[in-house]
């Protein structure tokens, strides 16, 4: 018998997202890179959920808060340019929509009124929320990113 196994995507818990679609290289390579961002970007949610996970690679965290806007939707396209791939290993990513109920909004002084903002945390320090290594405020292009994120200085 010849024939092609069946191949599904799944999330974490097993719910199918969709099959397999192309069967060539570059189809199965797009799909595959289609669904690690997406998992990329759902990783962490919240400060607390990632606060150990980041100590053990010492890594600082950029940590996006977005709103329903179009602003906040460029800010993160632009955050996931491929130009931005090298750079943004030396981090681990956390996104939450900024809410009035958000208890990391709160904790970060970030008002739900406010446009994107991309914040940059030593999850070493005392009181992360109080001395941010970068405060990132308003969409900005991969370029402009890209700048920000290689100027910041690595924890110790």
């Amino acid at each position: 018998m010849k024939g092609y196994p069946t191949v599904i995507f799944t999330d974490s818990k097993g719910k199918v997202i969709e099959p397999l679609g192309d069967r060539n290289a570059d189809g199965v390579l797009a799909q595959i890179q289609k669904f690690a961002k997406a998992a990329l970007l759902s990783a962490f949610d919240s400060f607390d959920k990632v606060v150990e996970s980041v100590k053990k690679v010492n890594k600082p965290i950029l940590y996006l808060f977005v709103g329903a806007n179009k602003d906040s939707a460029a800010m993160e396209e632009a955050l996931f340019d491929e130009s931005l791939d090298k750079a943004r290993d030396g981090f681990v990513f956390v996104k939450s929509t900024i809410t009035k109920e958000n208890a990391d909004a709160k904790r970060f002084s970030v008002a739900a009124t406010e446009p994107p903002i991309l914040l940059v945390l030593d999850v070493n320090a005392e009181k992360p929320e109080a001395a941010p290594l970068k405060r990132i405020v308003g969409k900005k292009s991969a370029k402009d990113l890209l700048k920000e994120l290689t100027s910041i200085p690595k924890p110790k």
